[in-house]
């Protein structure tokens, strides 16, 4: 018998795993479950009983749960249940060792679209394709973190997931979700500029995300390291825009770094604007940068 963890609770739990310094308890290489061995699914309170879920629990939050049939829909104390919903595809399954199995992140991915708007569902694959794991004790609220899956993955698994519940909403998020950002706030800033008008964006060609720009031997002298890299950046124009976090940003040494990073940037005749939280959050401030990236030639699309 297995217990399979499933949606936030699964998404969570390879979130922590995949930090590049888990904590403890998360320090785990999950393999794929062949699933010709998934026998007996557990689904009641005393069969949940018998595994060591504790290392899956969220704070407050119900311990999601995958199960065959709808008709077991009674939740635990604790536990939240969800019907499978259909067939999954191969590579759906992880193995979390103590007879525990994990939905992968395209899975859980699919899972949670079923029930959350277009939005949320393509920030959540653009979180889930990036390199950053929420950290309330981290000053910058992020800690790093390998990507769970890729575009390209998530994009492969929709196709064969097509009659699971939430692969249609996830099918139409798929084309704005982008890998490499590094912060929740790097994509909030990156994505009204490529998506379409009909999504209230702006529709210009989709950017690169921390986009690496390698230095010559005398601007390595400058700046101090073998590249540089920009948040969201359009390298066929040569401008990007930098997220201005005042929490990372405000210290003297971080000041300096700054400077003599826009000085190499400069001389490579790359312009950065930096740009806010507030200004993201501004519509009007948002226009300007729309028509700076207009007057740049950077083409819209949609």
């Amino acid at each position: 018998m297995q217990a399979i963890v499933c949606h936030k609770s699964a998404l969570s739990f390879l979130d922590k795993c995949s930090r590049l310094v888990p904590p403890p308890g998360y320090r785990i290489k999950l393999e794929k479950f062949d699933q010709g061995g998934l026998t007996r699914w557990a689904c009641t309170k005393h069969q949940l009983a018998s595994f060591d879920l504790g290392r899956f629990e969220r704070p407050g939050m119900p311990l999601d749960i995958l199960i065959p049939s709808y008709s077991h829909l009674h939740n635990p104390k604790g536990i939240k249940l969800h019907g499978v919903g259909g067939i999954l595809p191969e590579g759906s399954l992880l193995d979390a060792g103590t007879g525990v199995l994990i939905c992968s992140a395209p899975l859980a991915f699919v899972q949670i679209c079923r029930n959350a708007p277009l939005d949320r569902c393509i920030k959540l694959g653009c979180f889930i394709c990036g390199t950053y794991s929420l950290e309330s004790s981290a000053k910058s609220g992020t800690v790093k973190r390998r990507p769970l899956t890729t575009p390209e993955e998530l994009d492969g698994f929709v196709v064969q997931a097509k009659h699971l519940r939430g692969s249609r909403k996830a099918a139409t998020a798929l084309p704005w979700i982008h890998g490499g950002s590094a912060s929740p706030q790097e994509t909030n800033l990156a994505l009204p500029f490529y998506l379409p008008a009909r999504m209230d964006g702006y529709g210009f060609v989709p950017p690169m995300m921390n986009y690496k720009i390698p230095l010559d031997k005398d601007e390595r002298a400058i700046e101090g390291s073998l590249n540089v890299k920009i948040d969201v950046y359009w390298p066929d124009w040569k401008i990007g825009f930098e997220y201005n976090s005042y929490a990372e940003h405000s210290e003297a040494k971080k000041i300096g770094e700054d400077e003599r990073r826009a000085l190499v940037l400069h001389k490579k005749g790359i312009h950065i604007e930096l740009v806010t939280n507030e200004q993201i959050e501004d519509r009007r401030q948002m226009d300007i940068l729309a028509r700076m990236l207009d007057e740049y030639g950077v083409p819209r699309i949609l």
